[in-house]
C-alpha cells in the first residue's frame, strides 16, 4: 500500500470546491483551470478534479515530530473543516440578506479570520520565503550572542558558529510559531478588529471572482499588492481580499480607512456591477498564484470559446 496523504493541499479542497462546476462530458464536478509558467509565456487551460490540483507532494512533512503527516492533520482538522458547514453558513447568510445590512458578525469575523490567515500561512509565498529568510536569522542571532558573551572561550564560540538547522527543522520551527495558539489567536483578533466589507458580484453570470492556490490578496491602501510579511497585519494600510465564491468576495480594511467613512459599514453587503473593479482583483489574485489559478465556469467558458 502506498504512503498516504502525499498530495497535501496548500488550499482546502472544501474551499475549491465553492469554484467547481459540473462537466458535462465527464459527469463529475471540475473546476477550471489556468497553468501558467514562471515566467508567464506558457499559459494553458484546462478542467480537472479538486482533488488534482492545488497540492504539493509531501510539503508539510517533519522528522520533527512523531507523527511526520503532523502539520497536514493540523490543517485539515482545524482549519480545513472550517471551510465545511460553518463558511456554508457565512455563504447563506450573506447571499440570502438584503442590501446595506450587515452580513458578517463577530462569529463570522472569528471564523473567516482563522480561514484567511491559516491560508496565508500555509503557502509557499509566505512559508518558503520565511525559510529563506530563517538562514541569514540564525546567523544574525549566532553572531549576536557570542558578541553579548565576548568571555566565552574561543573552542565555545566555535561550538555556536557550527548549530545549524536544517530545512525540515526550520519548517517545522516556522510553522510551530505562526500557528502557536495564542499567537494565531492575537493574530486573528489584529484582522477581527478590522472593518469588514463584503462585495456581492451582480454580475457573477457573466464575470464571476475567481481564486487560485494563493487566494489571499494582501496590498497597500494604494491598491498595490504585497506580502504579508512586508506591512504586517497590525498596519493601518493594509488591505486584504479575499474571495468565498465567484459571487462573494471579502475586503478587509482598517477602522481608520477613507477617513474613517468606511467603518459605519463594517459587516456590510455591498452589490457590485463595476467589471472594472472585479477584473482589478481577478488580476491580481491569479499574478500571485503559486502554480494554479482557479476560473469558474463562465470564465472558463470564455476563454475555452476563445481559443
Amino acid at each position: 500500500m502506498g504512503e498516504e496523504f502525499v498530495k497535501q493541499h496548500i488550499v482546502p479542497q472544501a474551499y475549491l470546491n465553492r469554484f467547481a462546476f459540473e462537466d458535462e462530458n465527464k459527469r463529475e464536478k471540475v473546476i477550471g483551470v489556468r497553468l501558467s509558467s514562471q515566467n508567464n509565456k506558457k499559459v494553458n487551460f484546462f478542467t480537472n478534479s479538486v482533488k488534482s490540483v492545488g497540492y504539493i507532494n509531501n510539503y508539510y512533512d517533519t522528522l520533527q515530530k512523531e507523527d511526520k503527516k503532523h502539520w497536514e492533520h493540523y490543517f485539515d482538522e482545524n482549519f480545513d473543516t472550517l471551510c465545511g458547514k460553518p463558511l456554508d453558513n457565512i455563504i447563506s447568510t450573506i447571499t440570502l440578506s438584503t442590501l446595506n445590512v450587515q452580513v458578517i458578525n463577530t462569529e463570522a469575523k472569528s471564523i473567516l479570520s482563522r480561514i484567511i490567515l491559516s491560508q496565508s500561512f500555509r503557502v509557499p509565498a509566505y512559508l518558503d520565503n520565511q525559510m529563506e529568510k530563517s538562514i541569514s536569522m540564525i546567523d544574525s542571532y549566532k553572531t549576536e550572542a557570542i558578541k553579548q558573551n565576548p568571555n566565552l572561550p574561543i573552542d565555545k564560540q566555535e561550538l555556536i558558529k557550527q548549530i545549524t538547522f536544517d530545512d525540515d527543522m526550520r519548517k517545522d520551527i516556522i510553522l510551530s510559531s505562526v500557528l502557536n495558539k495564542e499567537h494565531f489567536h492575537k493574530y486573528c483578533n489584529k484582522l477581527e478588529q478590522k472593518t469588514w466589507i463584503v462585495y456581492f458580484n451582480n454580475i457573477r453570470n457573466k464575470l464571476p471572482y475567481v481564486t487560485s492556490d494563493n487566494p489571499v490578496l494582501f496590498c497597500n491602501h494604494k491598491g498595490i499588492p504585497t506580502k504579508i510579511d512586508n506591512i504586517g497585519l497590525a498596519s493601518d494600510e493594509l488591505v486584504i481580499f479575499y474571495p468565498l465564491t465567484p459571487s462573494i468576495l471579502i475586503g478587509i480594511y482598517s477602522p481608520d480607512a477613507y477617513l474613517g467613512l468606511l467603518k459605519q459599514y463594517d459587516g456590510n453587503r455591498f452589490n457590485i456591477n463595476e467589471e472594472k473593479f472585479i477584473i482589478n482583483i481577478n488580476l491580481k489574485i491569479m499574478s500571485q498564484s503559486y502554480k494554479h489559478s482557479f476560473l469558474p465556469k463562465p470564465l472558463f467558458q470564455m476563454v475555452k470559446d476563445i481559443k
